[in-house]
């Protein structure tokens, strides 16, 4: 704030909280819907950088990212993937968020100039200020008379009962992601899968066939007859949409043996803190490209290099089998999961508050801007201090790690290179 002037300019149906006002001494511009209001108010800024958090949500949004308003316009991965967008100039990632030799691969995808934050890249603060929202306009077409947490309560008072969560968009459950739900209700028969309703009950709906047909033809091959055993597809449910910090409240003080399930090719950063926030396990297979590097490079960074291997690894796959039994496992050996569990407790407050991120964003800011300011003061001006600095060395490591063993695993015929 000693060194830049911050305006807010919220598009969309929520209005920013009291936080937003404060960060930026009341420069906050709420807009809703209104497209023509929105591009006077970016232009009698007149903004030396105008930073998208996301560009891709919204029609609006997207179609705002043609526009120049900034001589320098920034994309960040709220909405993980390139805008093929002209107008953008960069687009904010981490070193670890990315391939190891995303430069060298043959689908690297980016029309931005990639910046590249070291370490993760994401940080969020500890505690978090969640509008109120209304439920049954949040749940949509899923609404009913009992809630989704009441429905998650009624599952968790059956004896033995072990929920998987995903309460992910459904657009981000892809098809081979079935596979995976449906070996989970198979290899443990107290298995209960939880996922999110859309807000429209055709997407459901649509899922919900989907899964039974993946369900069937797993149990009864292609020639499908109406004798084909299913009870086991009566344990996955839908719930109507609430927040994330919610649905990981309850299972906190639920005591149930659960395990929240991170999806691919996409996963998540906001239900991934979540999640740890409140000492929840969870379940990751890191991709090829950012959208399905999130959640592994958080669990990453917070384990660190002083956290046994076994548990640092507890919720990190290297494939689907092993995303499987590494979920089943959190659910069903209970010293296990209460060791990962004390070492999430332990360890997560490194991946809040991150002040790594915040100098990160101060030197690339002042760079593109060409303010001629030194490192040593950046430092001064965020409070970054000798504690900060272990973080960056850990970090150096484990970009060295992933390259070296993606190396070794090309040599040795597992990957290409491309």
């Amino acid at each position: 704030k000693n060194i830049f002037d911050f305006f807010i300019i919220s598009v969309g149906s929520k209005d920013p909280s009291e936080e937003f006002f404060k960060a930026t001494d009341g420069n906050v511009f709420s807009t809703g819907f209104n497209e023509m209001e929105t591009k006077q108010t970016l232009y009698s800024l007149e903004l030396d950088c105008l930073i998208f958090l996301e560009a891709m949500n919204t029609a609006q949004l997207y179609f705002l990212g043609y526009q120049r308003f900034a001589e320098v316009q920034i994309l960040v991965m709220g909405a993980p993937v390139t805008s093929g967008i002209e107008t953008f100039d960069y687009f904010l990632s981490g070193d670890l968020l990315e391939h190891p030799y995303r430069t060298q691969l043959k689908s690297d995808h980016y029309t931005e100039q990639v910046v590249l934050f070291d370490g993760q890249a994401i940080s969020f603060p500890d505690s978090q200020h969640h509008l109120p929202q209304d439920v049954a306009l949040a749940a949509g077409d899923a609404h009913s008379n009992i809630t989704a947490l009441e429905q998650m309560t009624l599952l968790g008072k059956r004896k033995d009962t072990h929920l998987f969560v995903c309460f992910q968009n459904l657009v981000k459950i892809q098809p081979h992601f079935d596979h995976v739900l449906i070996d989970i209700l198979q290899a443990d028969p107290k298995a209960h899968i939880i996922l999110q309703a859309s807000r429209h009950a055709a997407q459901t709906s649509s899922l919900s066939n989907r899964l039974k047909k993946t369900l069937q033809e797993r149990l009864c091959g292609y020639s499908l007859s109406e004798n084909c055993p299913t009870d086991s597809f009566d344990r996955i449910h839908f719930i109507g949409r609430v927040p994330s910090d919610q649905i990981i409240e309850f299972l906190q003080r639920s005591g149930t043996s659960s395990v929240v399930l991170q999806p691919f090719p996409f996963d998540g950063s906001k239900t991934t803190s979540d999640a740890l926030n409140a000492g929840v396990p969870l379940v990751s297979f890191p991709q090829r490209n950012l959208r399905g590097r999130m959640t592994g490079t958080i669990l990453r960074a917070m384990f660190a290099d002083d956290v046994p291997n076994d548990i640092a690894m507890c919720c990190i796959a290297n494939s689907v089998s092993e995303y499987v039994s590494k979920a089943l496992r959190l659910t069903s050996d209970q010293q296990f999961r209460n060791q990962v569990i004390a070492a999430i407790q332990k360890t997560k407050n490194r991946i809040f508050n991150n002040k790594s991120v915040s100098l990160e964003w101060a030197k690339f800011l002042s760079r593109a801007l060409e303010q001629r300011i030194s490192d040593q003061e950046l430092e001064y001006e965020i409070g970054f201090g000798e504690g900060d600095k272990h973080y960056r060395s850990f970090t150096a490591k484990a970009i060295e790690k992933d390259q070296r063993d993606w190396r070794e695993s090309v040599m040795l015929g597992r990957r290409s290179i491309i």
